[in-house]
């Protein structure tokens, strides 16, 4: 198994801090400690662009 770059790396651990954001977001949702889902979204959106920049970094 062969090492991943340190670029691959930062992406991996942005992707997990965002996917944290949503779930976070999603509950503060349910909870009505805030009116939209904007939050949430948002950083569904960075954790799926993060995923796919991790998924190219590693096949090169």
């Amino acid at each position: 198994m062969k090492s991943l770059s340190t670029k691959a790396k930062i992406y991996l651990a942005l992707q997990i801090i965002f996917t944290i954001l949503t779930f976070v977001g999603l509950v503060l949702l349910l909870i009505d400690k805030i009116d939209n889902a904007g939050m949430a979204i948002c950083c569904m959106v960075m954790s799926l662009v993060f995923g796919v920049l991790y998924k190219d970094s590693k096949n090169k």
